[in-house]
């Protein structure tokens, strides 16, 4: 059973606003069959809704410096925080892209939004990884 530890918290919230900012824009995608346009409180959400995740992400490896030494905060071993240094670097990749895209005058706005969709999915992938290793990884 997992021990939950205010790192634990900021972490699950920090995917949680995540995933929530993802469904914000697939619902408004399946609902409208298109994207958000800019200035629309779709994508406003969504702004906001990431820069919260962003935010709690920070907070989040701050957070288990105060549980260090404890069994939960160092049960996922080295790989658990390569992990979550990769998915922090990944964020960090991801918002870049997302807040120039908020830019009405962005050149080559296609190739930005792949690669900001592709951070996305590098980014799903990373926050799902370093959960596991912090649940399942670790030393005998």
């Amino acid at each position: 059973m997992p021990s939950w530890s205010l790192a634990s918290w900021t972490g699950w919230v920090a995917a949680a606003l995540v995933l929530g900012a993802v469904l914000l824009q697939l619902g408004h995608r399946l609902a409208h069959g298109r994207r958000a346009a800019l200035g629309t409180r779709t994508l406003s959400a969504h702004v906001a809704i990431g820069l919260a995740a962003a935010a709690m992400a920070f907070l989040h490896p701050l957070t288990a410096l105060v549980s260090l030494g404890s069994p939960a905060a160092v049960g996922g071993g080295t790989p658990a925080l390569a992990l979550g240094a990769l998915a922090l670097l990944v964020l960090l990749a991801h918002s870049g892209l997302g807040l120039k895209l908020r830019d009405p005058a962005l050149r080559k706005r296609a190739a930005v939004r792949a690669r900001h969709v592709l951070t996305a999915a590098l980014l799903a992938a990373a926050i799902a990884a370093h959960a596991l290793a912090c649940a399942y990884g670790g030393a005998d």
